[in-house]
């Protein structure tokens, strides 16, 4: 399943031509922009199983409240 603003994406360079296209990238390229390489993100993004620890989705709900005692010392 798409998410909406992938199907729009999807459509508009689906009716765009190429000539479009290469001015709107040309524009984009302009701007210098510089970011991390596609590695370098996926990189970053990586967990090792290592590193990850072990949850288990507890389904049953506590409520119980303890009362507690405080003394004060003066």
């Amino acid at each position: 399943m798409k998410s909406e603003l992938a199907n729009k994406l999807k459509e508009i360079l689906e009716n765009m031509s190429q000539e479009q296209f290469d001015q709107e990238w040309s524009q984009i390229t302009a701007l210098e922009l510089e970011g991390p390489s596609f590695a370098d993100a996926i990189e970053y993004f990586s967990v090792s199983i290592d590193k990850m620890g072990k949850f288990e989705l507890n389904s049953k709900i506590q409520n119980e409240v303890t009362p507690t005692i405080n003394y004060l010392a003066a």
